[in-house]
């Protein structure tokens, strides 16, 4: 597409995703305008919506098992309420893939993100320690949407599918964004979004590649991957040490290894069912208030271990860590292999998305819980390379038919086209 289109279902979407990463800006609005633009996104096409919900009602297993865990939660309405609060969430991520395509939809958060760096540098403010936190409520905050929108101002500014004025705002918003996380005072930002940034530019490299040069590609790449794995495991400490050090910061992460210590401790207790969605980090528990006078939080602040596996292993197990994890690593899996057959810059962008989740995820908690871009992401990169990767098989036979043999074998009558589930995935 050489334009730019607007549509129900791209109005209503641009309304959830500007709540929810613009959160800092709506407040209280901001889980009520995702909720209601979710709710007629999901009426406007019944017909459309329950196809999505039928062909991938897998994904919501994982809300399931949360709301489940209230039978044994110590906080059962917690659990009960945030688990259909959950529910809601990824069904209108679902309802998404099956409305919008990979190409319109890196183009909406292309805008979303852009007025959020836009409000920043209007209306930001520094914190303690000299941090820019723009308009969030920390430096972390504000790194991780810059992150964010360099990843997806790369994308614009390279896909030549998209108007040449958006590609130029692309390019301006991918120059402004390394001063600004810079500004952010964020080691960790910087450092996992270098690798993310090399995703978008190789895919985009092996769109002059031949299939054999692509293949030996992946190869290389994976062979690399595996050698800095094995690097990790074997002398991962030091390797942190020695950033955390000459980037000035706490060894230690700030505390985090002694929540991860205290988090350990608890899936032990309760390995497979753990303690109930959403039940740790309330307000009376004794476990809780104790960790937040620890690190100086104020009761009921939104703390949490700084760590996916650990804090959602805490509260739904091992068995509901391992539904997220199939989700976030298997959407990865998944994307980047449809990427290798369909090389191009939304695919490039949401395969980075996702390996920067995977990165953040040993430092961060960010899914999977309601009301969150970032769980509707992972689910959405999931759908949308599984979309691809079977219509990819459905072309296969029409491009594998045997010739026809007798008296019309010279004769040469071309397939018909399949479509793909959309126009620019």
């Amino acid at each position: 597409m050489n334009r730019l289109s607007f549509n129900l279902a791209t109005m209503l979407t641009f309304g959830a995703f500007a709540a929810l990463v613009l959160n800092a800006m709506f407040g209280p609005l901001a889980a009520l305008t995702f909720m209601a633009c979710g709710a007629f996104l999901l009426v406007s096409n019944v017909h459309q919506s329950l196809d999505s919900l039928q062909r991938w009602w897998p994904v919501l297993i994982l809300p399931a098992w949360c709301i489940l865990t209230a039978l044994w939660s110590q906080y059962p309405a917690n659990s009960f309420r945030y688990g259909l609060q959950l529910t809601f969430t990824l069904v209108v991520a679902i309802a998404i893939t099956g409305r919008i395509s990979t190409a319109t939809l890196m183009r909406m958060m292309f805008v979303v993100y852009g007025i959020g760096v836009i409000a920043s540098i209007l209306f930001g403010r520094t914190g303690t320690g000299g941090a820019w936190l723009g308009v969030f409520g920390s430096k972390n905050a504000f790194a991780a949407h810059i992150a964010v929108f360099m990843l997806i101002a790369v994308a614009v500014a390279a896909d030549r599918y998209s108007p040449w004025f958006l590609r130029a705002l692309g390019l301006v918003g991918a120059a402004a964004s390394g001063p600004l996380l810079a500004l952010a005072q964020s080691a960790g930002a910087i450092l996992m979004v270098a690798p993310c940034l090399a995703i978008i530019l190789l895919t985009l490299l092996t769109t002059r590649l031949s299939g054999m040069q692509k293949l030996f590609l992946a190869v290389m790449l994976a062979i690399g991957l595996a050698a800095m794995a094995l690097l990790v495991i074997v002398a991962g400490d030091t390797l942190m040490a020695e950033v955390l050090e000459g980037s000035g910061k706490d060894a230690t992460l700030t505390g985090r290894t002694d929540l991860w210590a205290t988090g350990l401790g608890y899936i032990a207790e309760r390995p497979f069912q753990g303690l109930g969605y959403r039940s740790f980090w309330v307000v009376g528990f004794a476990p809780a208030e104790e960790l937040w006078a620890m690190f100086d939080v104020p009761s009921g602040a939104g703390f949490n271990f700084h760590n996916t596996y650990i804090s959602n292993a805490v509260e739904i197990g091992l068995f509901g860590l391992g539904l997220q994890i199939l989700i976030i690593y298997g959407g990865a899996l998944a994307m980047g292999a449809y990427t290798f057959f369909r090389p191009n810059a939304p695919n490039a962008l949401l395969l980075a998305l996702q390996m920067l989740m995977i990165l953040r995820s040993f430092i961060e908690v960010e899914v999977f819980f309601e009301f969150s871009i970032r769980s509707i992401m992972g689910v959405a990169t999931l759908i949308y390379a599984g979309q691809g990767i079977f219509a990819l098989r459905a072309q296969a036979p029409s491009q594998t038919k045997p010739r026809p043999r007798g008296l019309l074998s010279h004769v040469r009558v071309p397939a018909r086209p399949r479509s793909l589930p959309h126009a620019n995935l």
